[in-house]
């Protein structure tokens, strides 16, 4: 079990890379900002520029900061970080400078609370704390003309694997999936990878915002320029590779997600056969009981052999809520008739 940027580093991509970054196309922005050195650590001020950015185009705080709250949960600090939130108010320099410390909290929820240090030794200086304004600014730019966004820090329910157990998205807008990097440097093959990982989760999970996705991008507000790549130019045998290799997908071909004949797929019309059960109580059994299934386009589909183990798990959930109720009835009857015997023993009856 792993997070997408976990397997991403188990495997060994073929030379150049699955999704190659200079088969992306590069559009430059100029806004006539020139940034400074910064003496925060680089994933600080990302992340700060991230969360901020969020925040500016309207999601609530504690959404654009859940990491860093969840982080704060893990070091036992939640009182300390809602009271910091309070001073997140817009882009004025205490608000950049309290973010930067909030951000801090992430390290807890993504690698655990061992390299925690605290967060009071967090102080942005003055070229840092312009570089991120910059920073957001051109992000808020940005999301103008390529926006606007119909979803952000999106999971992948429904598309998670064996494999592949955690993961979580930035933005997508009406046609493109976007990732946010905060680096000098340009894209590596890992975080091109990452994106169509995204990309094909996205279709197998229950989220319909990416069935209109055409496009994978990037967008970075330190560089101040957008890297894109249309999802129809990518070779069928690459999406398969990604699908089955990496993801842990079975027999999935064609970057239409179409489904090989496979007697072991069951879609839902089968599913609701076996179970003698109507669509309804299937799609119950899915977001209540933990059915296995997973998208493929626009269809729910679940492999044989996991639905034959979900069921059996589902009986032995039974059996055992019978055999419980069984015993606290039987408790009930007892106590009953200790009670019955106790006021007979007690109480006199005046004839």
């Amino acid at each position: 079990m792993a997070s997408v940027t976990q397997r991403i580093k188990q495997i060994k991509q073929p030379y150049g890379g699955y999704l190659k970054p200079s088969e992306f196309t590069k559009i430059e922005f100029d806004d006539g900002e020139v940034l400074s050195e910064e003496n925060l650590h680089a994933s600080l001020v990302g992340m700060a520029v991230d969360y901020l950015t969020r925040a500016m185009l309207g999601t609530p705080l504690e959404e654009a900061f859940k990491i860093s709250i969840l982080g704060a949960q893990i070091a036992s600090e939640e009182k300390k970080i809602y009271k910091l939130l309070k001073s997140v108010k817009g882009l004025d320099d205490k608000s950049i400078a309290t973010a930067c410390k909030i951000v801090g909290y992430d390290v807890c929820y993504r690698s655990g609370p061992f390299g925690f240090k605290g967060v009071d030794h967090i102080k942005a200086d003055e070229n840092t704390i312009k570089n991120i304004r910059i920073m957001v600014v051109r992000s808020l730019t940005f999301f103008e003309e390529y926006g606007p966004i119909t979803k952000d820090g999106f999971t992948f329910e429904g598309g998670y694997t064996n494999i592949i157990t955690a993961g979580d998205g930035d933005f997508l807008t009406a046609d493109t999936l976007w990732d946010f990097k905060v680096s000098k440097n340009n894209p590596t093959s890992a975080q091109t990878l990452q994106l169509l990982i995204y990309y094909i989760m996205g279709k197998h999970s229950i989220h319909s915002e990416f069935e209109g996705i055409e496009n994978l991008g990037i967008f970075n507000p330190r560089q101040n320029c957008v890297y894109l790549k249309e999802i129809q130019t990518i070779p069928d045998e690459i999406i398969a590779e990604v699908s089955q290799d990496i993801i842990g997908y079975r027999k999935i071909q064609s970057k239409n997600y179409e489904i090989a004949q496979d007697e072991d797929l069951l879609s839902i019309t089968d599913i609701m056969n076996l179970l003698s059960c109507s669509r309804h109580m299937v799609m119950k059994y899915y977001s209540e009981q933990g059915l296995p299934l997973f998208k493929v386009g626009r269809r729910y589909m679940v492999n044989r052999e996991d639905l034959v183990a979900w069921v059996e798990i589902v009986k032995t959930r039974q059996q055992r809520q019978k055999a419980v109720s069984f015993i606290i009835g039987v408790i009930v009857a007892v106590l009953g008739v200790l009670f019955l015997l106790y006021m007979y023993n007690h109480i006199p009856f005046n004839i």
